[in-house]
């Protein structure tokens, strides 16, 4: 009984702390951004780096809760930042990633996810370990996983802002925006990973410095989504009141997009005018809906939106491939007004 006892413990301070602390972060989250299935996908995500980091790393690493060798000091850590940002780069890729709030908790979850399946790999194989072991594994181990997973998406959401929040149409996606967050993660795991004869030492560095660095981010990253979502909201009913009173936009997208209106014939270019003027509502609802979701009194027309969903839908049929290609194209919503869309698609599904 006492045995059981003790291994219950171990169990829960190796893999119950990240966890809290996750939790922490998403409650902070103004905005909402994370639903609990997202946050299981990304913890299983980050399980999987873990589970591919093993047989390269896990093998080297000669004893817990840190490693005395050289290469658990100076290999591991390379390998297993670049396993945890293979996935964050991927986020990125597809356009899962909008404001830095939900990079950094999207980068944190993966590396708690990470921690996780990696400590229950070590409590398997080194079960008869001591309550301090574990303490650090939880306390230590895992938030570190966490934190610089979290930094590297913070700073690679600063370097993508230009080209995220540019027309669609022109982006372009680049791999060095994850380079200085890639050495910064290395760095500190490397810096945690020398003090292997002091180990309470590295736990307390990460305990002190992962809440610290983190609530900054967010406090940053929230006035910087507040900024954002007022700017661009304003812009995009004003590109709503435009369309609606027969106008186009006076932008370089308003100007091109009437010139394929004059190409198409007058009842596909009513189409066109009607399609961009319903996107930008759409985008619109979205960002206000976040607005009011930070006032605490979110509140939206499901019916409406379900119904201009749908009469988008009809118009990209109506329009015809090759025209609504050219109009997608030349549209001037960016990738974050896009993922702004596909939040509000899943506050909907929800709703």
């Amino acid at each position: 009984m006492a045995n059981l006892l003790a291994e219950s413990v171990h169990w829960g301070l190796a893999l119950v702390p990240v966890l809290v602390m996750l939790a922490i972060f998403i409650w902070l989250d103004a905005f909402k951004l994370m639903s609990l299935g997202e946050i299981l996908i990304l913890l299983v995500l980050g399980g999987l780096a873990a589970i591919a980091a093993y047989p390269i790393s896990g093998r080297f690493l000669d004893q817990l809760p840190i490693g005395f060798s050289n290469y658990s000091r100076f290999v591991a850590p390379w390998i297993e930042e670049a396993l945890k940002a293979i996935v964050m780069i991927l986020l990125f890729r597809f356009n899962r990633i909008g404001y830095k709030l939900d990079a950094v908790i999207s980068g944190f979850a993966i590396g708690a996810g990470f921690s996780v399946v990696e400590n229950v790999i070590y409590l398997t194989i080194f079960p008869f370990y001591g309550t301090g072991t574990w303490l650090v594994r939880g306390l230590g181990t895992a938030v570190m996983h966490g934190t610089t997973l979290a930094l590297l998406a913070a700073i690679a959401h600063e370097l993508a802002e230009r080209e995220t929040r540019e027309a669609s149409g022109e982006f372009d996606f680049h791999l060095w925006w994850f380079l200085p967050g890639y050495l910064l993660a290395v760095a500190i795991h490397t810096t945690f990973n020398q003090f292997p004869d002091r180990p309470l030492l590295a736990m307390m560095g990460a305990i002190v410095f992962a809440p610290l660095a983190l609530i900054a981010i967010f406090n940053f990253g929230t006035a910087e989504a507040e900024r954002w979502l007022t700017a661009e909201n304003a812009e995009h009913r004003k590109q709503v009141e435009t369309l609606r009173s027969g106008q186009w936009p006076d932008s370089p997208a308003g100007n091109k997009i009437a010139a394929l209106a004059e190409r198409v014939g007058p009842e596909s270019a009513e189409r066109i005018r009607r399609y961009w003027q319903l996107q930008a509502w759409l985008v619109a609802e979205a960002e206000e809906t976040m607005m009011e979701e930070a006032a605490g009194d979110a509140e939206f027309d499901a019916g409406e939106i379900r119904s201009t969903l749908a009469e988008l839908d009809g118009l990209k049929r109506a329009l015809g491939r090759s025209t609504f290609t050219a109009l997608n194209a030349l549209l001037p919503f960016s990738r974050n007004d896009y993922w702004e869309l596909s939040e509000l698609k899943q506050r909907l599904g929800r709703h």
